[in-house]
C-alpha cells in the first residue's frame, strides 16, 4: 500500500511539472510576439518622403504604391499625374484601374469613377479622395 501511495505521489509530481512547464510555454509562445512588437523601434526612414521616377508612371496607366500604410494610386496622364487614395470612399474597398476604358472600378459594389476621380456610377456619392504631390526633378515626391 505504501507503494501505491509512492507511485501516486510521483505521478502527480510529474503531473504537476508537466502542467507547469506547458503553461510557461504557453505564456511565452503568446507573450514573446507581443512584446517584440510592442518594443520595435519607430520604422527607419518612416517620416521619409515618396519619390516615384515619372517615366514609371506610362500615359493612360495606374500604378498602385504603398505610402504609410495607405495604398495610392498614381495615374499616368501624359502631362501631370494625378494621384488619389486607392481606397473607395464607400466601402474601403481598393479600387482597380481599367486601362481599356480609362476609368476606376470598386469590386465591391460597382461604384465607377472617371480619370479624374469623380464618380460615374454609384452608389458612392463621393469622388475619390485626391492626395497632393509635387513634381521634381523628374520625381513625383509625396510627404
Amino acid at each position: 500500500m505504501n507503494e501505491d501511495k509512492r507511485c501516486d505521489e510521483g505521478r502527480r509530481t510529474f503531473c504537476k511539472a508537466a502542467i507547469g512547464g506547458m503553461s510557461v510555454l504557453s505564456a511565452a509562445m503568446v507573450g514573446y510576439p507581443v512584446i517584440s512588437f510592442l518594443a520595435q523601434p519607430e520604422a527607419v526612414g518612416a517620416n521619409k518622403p515618396l519619390e516615384i521616377p515619372l517615366e514609371r508612371v506610362a500615359a493612360g496607366q495606374a500604378e498602385y504604391v504603398d505610402f504609410r500604410g495607405q495604398q495610392l494610386i498614381v495615374l499616368g496622364t501624359g502631362e501631370k499625374p494625378r494621384m488619389f487614395s486607392a481606397s473607395c470612399p464607400h466601402l474601403g474597398c481598393n479600387v482597380l484601374w481599367d486601362s481599356g476604358e480609362q476609368k476606376f472600378r470598386c469590386p465591391c459594389h460597382g461604384a465607377v469613377f472617371d480619370a479624374q476621380g469623380q464618380v460615374v456610377k454609384g452608389p458612392v456619392s463621393s469622388p475619390l479622395t485626391k492626395v497632393n504631390f509635387e513634381v521634381k526633378n523628374g520625381k513625383i515626391v509625396v510627404g
